[in-house]
């Protein structure tokens, strides 16, 4: 039994102790000696085009199309559809106040505020190029009888020879009530541009303070009193 144990005990601590085979060096290395590297030199192919068959007039024809010239209409189509869809962008009450808007301007430039606001007519004056000017009155007596006598100048301001029509001598109370009125004849019955001529005249004196007088040219047409 003892023998057994020990015959056991010896062969569980049983190893080998041989060392492995060394592996054979390989020469290859040695056999191929290192050789110099050279660079070298990458170029870049590119993609070949697809060929076109000889006498291919194609590609010339289209490179002798030109562009269609920019028209009038062409740009007024352009802006149409740049305006459509602008407006296709804004809201109902955008649109609504859009429409409206263009509406009132329209009825204004044809001319419909002149239905709401009635034109006035604004007559010109005409400009009478004769003035009556250096009016003066004195109260004298003559023949025992109190007269006024008017000294006035009438001057032609305009261009051209204008006939000189007869003057009116309104007199007035203190309270402008007319008290006499009477026509004066004229110094000459035509007068050049630029000139001018002197009137006199005598009035009998309607009584009381010395009345205000005022010098108008008597309208062609007009009565004379």
């Amino acid at each position: 039994m003892a023998m057994f144990r020990s015959s056991r005990r010896q062969a569980a601590f049983d190893f080998d102790l041989l060392m492995p085979e060394t592996p054979v060096r390989r020469t290859s290395r040695a056999a191929n000696p290192d050789r110099d590297v050279v660079d070298a030199e990458f170029v870049t192919i590119k993609e070949n085009r697809a060929r076109q068959p000889g006498n291919d007039n194609r590609g010339a024809a289209r490179r002798q199309v030109k562009k269609p010239p920019v028209t009038l209409a062409i740009l007024c189509l352009a802006f149409i559809g740049w305006v459509d869809r602008r407006l296709s962008r804004l809201s109902a009450d955008a649109y609504s106040a859009l429409v409206a808007g263009l509406a009132i301007f329209v009825f204004v430039c044809s001319g419909g505020l002149s239905v709401v606001v009635p034109e006035k007519t604004a007559v010109a004056a005409s400009v009478n190029p004769l003035a009556i000017s250096h009016v003066t009155v004195t109260p004298q007596e003559a023949g025992g009888m109190d007269i006024l006598l008017i000294n006035g100048i009438v001057e032609n301001n305009g261009g051209n020879l204008e006939e000189v029509p007869a003057l009116r001598a309104d007199l007035f109370a203190a309270k402008g009530q007319l008290v006499a009125s009477m026509v004066i004849e004229p110094p000459v019955k035509e007068m050049q541009p630029g000139f001018s001529h002197g009137f006199s005249a005598k009035l009998r004196h309607p009584g009381g303070k010395t009345p205000e007088i005022k010098l108008s040219f008597v309208e062609a047409g007009a009565s004379e009193r």
